[in-house]
């Protein structure tokens, strides 16, 4: 191999049956240029390859491929584990899933590619890295090969982890792996290569950003065998998986495994797959996204300036690349050029030479050998050879060039020597090269005056003529554009910039001008206030000679920036009044760039880079004006963004023009160069914003810079009731329970609101901000004043970490209070109402309690529309009830039961309480008072027994004892329900022990005597006649018992 730089030689070998096995290194492929065929072949759709016996592709549960195979709705899998199982067809694993919309269907074994064949080698000349874990390791950016070994052997925790939280950033190159855990992101610029031996899990992003093409080769094959001895009657995909895509993964690039791998859960590939077995579920999708250029020769070998002219010492400066159909250079991958310098005049036998960088030594430029050179493009990056020609002679020579693998050549020339040249040498480049410059920022350059006064002898020997005089120095300047307004400006010093198509008298002092023959001392200057491609050219007649040179520049804009049309977009993050856009809600913005701002790029020149960010001032300057794709090079702005606010939130789905973000470049012409773009979010929070373009002008790190924008805060477009539940006793309507008594505690309440963005999707990132910014709620309606849910019970702290805001601390809180009346006797009074929302009842109330929205930002309960309120999903079932006691009588000395009921009011009257299960008793709690015969006198008589209620009644276990066999009397028995009641003030009532937990019941009180609500009574009276054998004393009344 010729590529020097490169640490490891993996081949792959095309496996034939007819011919010995082709060798190919695994080159990092690019959708910029001609690709081998059979390096297409093995990313072609989701596909495994030729006479696989147990290929085995399975879709289950709304698994999706789109552009699977070269016919629509197919897939690139034969199944032909299938034949090892009798009955079952190959068809059927695929039945549940769609492809292009439609049923899938297999391919044929012929249609397949054959095999790539790779085994595992890392050179030891690579960087080791033992052991990476991101919560440990500070390094985040990786631009070197380099080899992340597991310390702790294959198989063993895992040797590179990326954890949730991070993202990882691969620059060009090739990168091995022993294995790899990535809950994280991984994002890569440009074209790399990632080798994996063992097992690779992925559960974010990979190579979302779209900075470049990603190729995986996975080398573990331990899956790729059939899986009947665990599965006799269906194939099932070997689960030894070497890639395990889960939880919403995306993988954006191009996979190759020996062994089985699966999707599920939301994950999704977008290029394409080849690999053994593939097990696809839960909504898992497969997106092709084809290389381009696969076996064309679609793109030239150009040599550019096509001529030239200049002094030996310095060499003329030759670009050799490869350009496409629209001229635009291709990315290198690797291929060899060979090039070849001839002289002009037939019969010349004076050749020329080549340095790297224009410094050549005369040992270097004697042989004829000299005049030709042999190197490679880059395997990475623009396919760009830049080279010198110098010569001993004063010759003119023609330049011939070559790719034999893509059987392209040219020649162009003449490129010229001459003895004498003015030259123009610039200082305080940028990105590397003098020639490279800032639109719109100055810089200094000098003149010389070089070469070989006599111009004989070798002419690589030339030096500065020290002339010092006063020459007449006449400029000129071509920019590209053509449409460009500007021109070159120069500045003497002690005058005023003007254009450079003048004539200026410039002083040289021992042949330099501008400075010494070292270093600029800023006396001249140049600009250009606008980007593009130009010429300076410098004439002056000495000593009777002209003398004529040009120098090169490329100006850039110095930054650019998302903005709105003159000024910054919004930026809030967490300002109480920083609410900007609902989510999933368009916005426009502008992507701009423009010209040097001295203010941000301290120093005399500055370094072309903003010191800081400020999109404010960038964005309030006007564009660039000439920044835009012309012939000589193209603009194209690309945008990245990350999530700024909240810290670790979800990036969700950013749209720019319809189109995922990752997706988005924007070429920028003369026509929609201040046009806008729309771009939408589906999450909330504040985004930052980068736009910028990599290599302008195809000059490798002629990258024009971006100003970060933020943009935000975002927040949700609507809330949704999600869920509301009002969890009623058990045994009260049914058995999990179905109504609620006034003043009764509600087993649950649960209130559950989402918020969404205007997609209609969930926004995740909600949950994360500061609990100022996130909406509260308070209970609405028109009785809602009669729950006892506070302000506080629904305030902020109840959102989730994601969309939900939940209600969780209700458990046997809330009640539904009954309606008060005035107080009587001092005691609390209530009056009697309802029901509410009970089914069947015709003089039940519906209710509209809802939810009300207080909040920072304006967020809606209905989408489009302006509304704070939303009425629950469910009203309560509430009843107004009460327990009954009757009165009784029983003969003296004799027992008796009392019978108990629980009753609710229906809106007309007081109805037994049917549905009621749930209703307890215990008759040792009671207060009594005797009546007669001796009121201030305690009776022995008491209650007695426990027990529930059965359909609203029990009419046996609640007894009434008396004092003693031959006593004559009458006692009030209350049944406490509660600590509080109206009787415990009155004379002569006696508490025999209060109740206590099931049996505390203060819901079924009631206003039975005027006196305020109370606990049930019942009036016993023992001492009761048959017929004629009744005696009344005086002062007996109601001595039957009738009524209370």
């Amino acid at each position: 191999m010729n590529i020097v730089w490169r640490v490891i030689f993996i081949c792959l070998s095309l496996v034939s049956f007819s011919s010995l096995a082709q060798k190919t290194e695994i080159n990092s492929l690019s959708q910029n240029v001609a690709i081998p065929p059979q390096q297409c072949d093995a990313f072609n759709g989701v596909q495994t390859w030729r006479n696989n016996p147990v290929n085995l592709i399975t879709m289950e549960n709304h698994a999706v491929v789109s552009g699977g195979g070269s016919i629509k709705g197919q897939v690139r899998f034969t199944n032909d584990i299938a034949n090892q199982y009798p009955n079952f067809t190959p068809e059927r694993p695929i039945y549940s899933g769609t492809c292009d919309g439609q049923s899938c269907s297999l391919t044929s074994d012929s249609d397949l590619p054959d095999p790539l064949s790779f085994s595992w080698q890392v050179s030891s000349e690579v960087r080791v890295i033992n052991g990476y874990d991101s919560n440990w390791d500070d390094q985040k950016v990786f631009q070197r090969t380099t080899y992340f070994k597991n310390p702790y052997g294959i198989g063993s925790h895992t040797g590179f982890s990326v954890k949730s939280s991070h993202t990882v950033l691969f620059k060009s190159g090739e990168y091995w792996f022993d294995d790899m855990r990535v809950l994280g992101n991984i994002e890569i610029e440009g074209d790399v290569i990632f080798h994996v031996q063992d097992k690779i899990d992925f559960a974010r992003n990979v190579n979302a950003n779209n900075g470049g093409t990603l190729f995986i080769y996975s080398y573990k094959d331990d899956g790729c065998e059939s899986t009947m001895d665990i599965s006799p009657h269906q194939p099932l995909v070997n689960q030894d998986y070497s890639l395990n895509l889960n939880t919403d993964a995306y993988v954006n690039g191009y996979i190759y495994t020996k062994g089985s791998m699966t999707l599920t859960n939301g994950a999704k590939v977008k290029g394409a797959i080849t690999a053994c077995q593939v097990a696809m579920s839960n909504d898992s999708e497969f997106i092709h996204e084809p290389l381009t250029n696969c076996g064309s020769n679609s793109y030239q070998l150009v040599i550019s300036p096509t001529s030239g002219k200049g002094l030996a010492c310095d060499g003329i400066e030759i670009d050799f690349s490869l350009v496409d159909t629209n001229g635009d250079v291709v990315e290198g991958q690797g291929q060899e050029l060979q090039v070849i310098s001839t002289p002009v005049a037939t019969g010349d036998r004076n050749s020329a030479c080549w340095s790297d960088d224009g410094y050549i030594t005369t040992p270097e430029c004697n042989h004829a050998d000299d005049s030709r050179f042999e190197t490679v493009f880059p395997s990475s990056g623009p396919a760009v050879v830049t080279r010198y020609i110098h010569s001993k002679f004063l010759n003119s020579y023609n330049v011939s060039a070559s790719v034999s693998s893509e059987n392209l050549t040219t020649t162009e020339g003449p490129y010229e020597f001459i003895a004498k040249a003015i030259s123009i040498v610039p200082s305080e480049g940028v990105d590397g090269s003098d020639s490279n410059q800032v639109a719109g920022r100055p810089y200094p350059f000098r003149l010389k005056i070089r070469g070989k006064e006599s111009g004989n002898g070798n002419m690589l020997n030339c030096h500065i003529i020290k002339e010092t005089t006063d020459i007449n120095v006449t400029f000129s300047n071509s920019v590209l554009p053509t449409t460009s307004n500007e021109n070159i400006e120069i500045k003497k010093e002690g005058s005023s910039w003007a254009e450079a198509n003048k004539s200026l008298s410039i002083s040289f002092v021992n042949g330099v001008a501008g400075g010494d023959e070292n270093q600029a001392d800023g006396s001249l200057q140049a600009r250009l206030n606008d980007a593009g491609k130009a010429k300076l050219t410098a004439s002056a007649n000495i000593q009777g000679d002209t003398f004529t040179t040009s120098e090169q520049f490329y100006f850039r804009p110095f930054t650019a920036a998302l903005c709105d049309q003159s000024s910054a977009l919004p930026s809030y993050t967490d300002e109480l009044n920083g609410a900007y856009l609902a989510s999933g809600t368009d916005f426009n913005a502008y992507l701009k760039a423009v010209n040097w701002i001295k203010e941000l790029d301290s120093g005399a020149y500055g370094d072309g880079i903003p010191d800081y960010e400020n999109p404010s001032l960038v964005c309030s300057q006007t564009a660039t004006p000439s920044y835009i794709t012309h012939s000589e090079g193209s603009a194209k702005l690309n945008l990245s963004s990350q999530v700024y606010y909240p810290q670790s939130g979800a990036i969700g789905v950013i749209t720019v023009d319809g189109q995922p973000i990752m997706d988005f470049t924007k070429e920028v012409t003369s026509e929609n160069q201040n046009s806008s773009t729309k771009i939408n979010w589906n999450e909330v929070g504040t985004l930052s914003f980068d736009v910028f373009q990599n290599d302008y002008f195809n000059r490798s790190g002629f990258n024009i810079p971006s100003t970060t924008s933020k943009v935000g805060r975002f927040y949700p477009a609507y809330f949704s009731i999600t869920n509301t539940e009002w969890d009623y006793p058990q045994k009260q309507g049914t058995s999990e329970g179905s109504f609620v008594y006034m003043d009764q505690f509600f087993k649950n309440v649960d209130f559950q609101v989402t918020a969404y963005s205007a997609l209609d999707s969930e926004v995740t990132n909600y949950g994360l901000f500061n609990n100022e910014l996130k909406s509260r709620f308070s209970l609405g309606g028109e009785y809602a004043s009669r729950l006892n849910i506070t302000d506080v019970d629904l305030d902020e702290t109840h959102w989730t970490d994601k969309a939900v805001w939940q209600v969780t601390n209700l458990d046997h809180a809330v009640t539904w209070s009954k309606k008060e009346g005035a107080p009587s006797f001092g005691n609390r009074t209530t009056v009697v109402d309802g029901p509410f929302n009970a089914l069947g009842h015709s003089s039940s109330e519906i209710t509209s309690l809802g939810l009300k929205i207080s909040g920072v930002d304006p967020v809606t309960f209905i989408k489009d529309q302006q509304s704070a309120e939303a009425e629950l999903l469910s009203q309560p079932d509430v009843r107004y009830g009460r327990m009954v006691l009757d009165n009784v009588g029983v003969a003296s000395g004799q027992s008796v039961s009392v019978p108990l009921r629980v009753e609710y009011w229906n809106g007309q009257r007081f109805i037994l309480s049917k549905k009621d299960d749930a209703a307890v008793f215990n008759g040792s709690s009671y207060y009594k008072q005797t009546i007669w015969p001796e009121p201030d006198k305690e009776s022995a008589a008491k209650l007695m027994g426990t027990g529930g209620i059965k359909s609203g009644l029990n009419s046996i276990d609640l007894i009434a004892e008396p004092d003693n066999n031959q006593l004559r009397e009458q006692i009030r028995f209350w049944l406490c329900l509660s600590e509080d009641s109206p009787q415990l003030s009155e004379k002569h009532t006696h508490c025999e022990s209060k109740p206590s937990g099931l049996y505390l019941q203060p819901w079924l009180q009631f206003n039975w005597r005027g006196k305020g609500d109370e606990d049930p009574s019942t009036l016993v009276t023992f001492g009761m006649y048959r017929g004629n054998d009744r005696v009344i004393f005086r002062g007996e009344s109601n001595i039957i018992g009738t009524s209370n």
